[in-house]
């Protein structure tokens, strides 16, 4: 596992990486994420002689391809037509209705949603060659780990929105967000007690899975359509634009689950593939 010193470098640029999201800084975002997955890359956790070449190439190979998804979808956020300033609701209605804007998102999308998916394979593959008594001990805590992970995201994403109005104060908030970020790591703490570091590459792997569907689905929305006389969907755009925050939240969360998800995944592969060699 990463040293101290490592584990700061990890955490810190992590931290640049969402708060850049959040107020909407693609240099800052891209910085950090390129930071944090390089660094797994050449970590000695995953470089050093007790994991196996092969195991070595698929999590390296599959860091790549995240920084690739990186890199594309934060250019296309780098070169958005209003820089710095918020668009009016008109301007970004004769945005989003250009057909070869259009056509360059979908292509941008679909870029990033196979770069996810290629990534994913990669991990997967290496999380599948691990030994038997690994994978077993894997599928024993998959199911209640990839399920509650999986809620405890529905639970993030829905946070800033729907469930503050449900919940009203602040204080009701904070309290719910304790309880379920504190419950769900009871849970895996639980697991990882009883499984070893399988869990955490299962929570891992849901986490990318889950950051890779996302992708899938916003590909498949953003197919070029033409949508001059779509008035319910301009109106969509004017709402939106009503109700900017400011804060985007969304982005946020989705840079937070692929930069936690690779991490988990690959140090606990490179985690199990030695405890392997050094058990042999």
């Amino acid at each position: 596992m990463p040293s101290a010193k490592q584990l700061l470098l990890l955490l810190g640029a992590a931290l640049v990486a969402v708060v850049g999201a959040l107020f909407g800084s693609p240099w800052a975002t891209g910085a950090g994420g390129v930071v944090v997955l390089g660094a797994l890359a050449v970590d000695p956790a995953v470089t050093g002689p007790a994991v196996p070449r092969s195991t070595r190439l698929l999590l390296q190979g599959g860091l790549l391809l995240l920084t690739l998804a990186g890199v594309v979808e934060m250019w296309g956020w780098a070169a958005s037509s209003f820089g710095d300033a918020p668009p009016s609701a008109s301007e970004l209605i004769a945005l989003v209705t250009d057909p070869a804007r259009q056509r360059t998102q979908f292509l941008r999308q679909l870029a990033v949603a196979a770069c996810l998916i290629l990534a994913c394979a990669c991990l997967g593959v290496a999380v599948g060659r691990l030994p038997r008594d690994q994978l077993r001990q894997l599928g024993r805590a998959a199911p209640a780990v990839c399920v509650l992970t999986l809620v405890t995201l529905v639970f993030v994403a829905l946070l800033p929105s729907g469930l503050t109005a449900l919940l009203g104060s602040f204080t009701n908030v904070a309290v719910a967000v304790m309880l379920v970020l504190g419950g769900y790591a009871w849970v895996v703490s639980r697991a990882v007690r009883r499984h070893g570091t399988a869990p955490i590459a299962a929570m891992g792997a849901t986490l990318l899975a889950t950051a890779a569907w996302i992708a899938v689905d916003e590909a498949r929305w953003s197919r070029p359509e033409p949508r001059d006389s779509d008035v319910f969907y301009q109106t969509g755009v004017s709402v939106s634009v009503a109700v900017d925050t400011g804060l985007d939240v969304e982005t946020a969360v989705a840079v937070a689950t692929v930069l936690l998800g690779a991490a988990l995944t690959v140090l606990a592969c490179a985690r199990l593939s030695t405890i392997h060699s050094e058990t042999r």
